[in-house]
């Protein structure tokens, strides 16, 4: 799913979970790509390469099963830091925070970038 993007886009999300990026989109119009499943970290570089943006956050949920994940992420940072990317990594304990008045996460998101 991608969303949002534009030319004049300068920060775009990238998440692994089809219901988080749904729940960013909707909340709020932010530039978003949101993956199924990640198998490989080429299927993240070839979307950054189409949308041409260089600040990019990956936003997930915290699980001890998103090994997976934080590997392919760990490919990417290697293969994008030294081409200019500035790249972030955030991690939401529980989708329920988007409900929370107390705890707007896509505020805690954009303050931080």
């Amino acid at each position: 799913m991608r969303c949002n993007i534009n030319k004049n886009t300068k920060q775009l999300i990238i998440t692994d979970n089809l219901i988080l990026g749904n729940l960013m989109r909707e909340i709020s119009d932010i530039p978003i790509i949101a993956f199924q499943d990640i198998h490989n970290s080429y299927m993240i570089l070839k979307e950054l390469e189409k949308a041409r943006i260089k600040n990019v956050t990956f936003v997930f949920l915290k699980s001890d099963e998103n090994k997976k994940t934080e590997k392919i992420i760990n490919n990417v940072y290697s293969d994008l830091i030294p081409l200019g990317y500035n790249l972030n990594i955030k991690y939401i304990d529980n989708l329920k925070d988007f409900f929370d008045e107390d705890f707007n996460v896509l505020y805690a998101l954009n303050e931080e970038n």
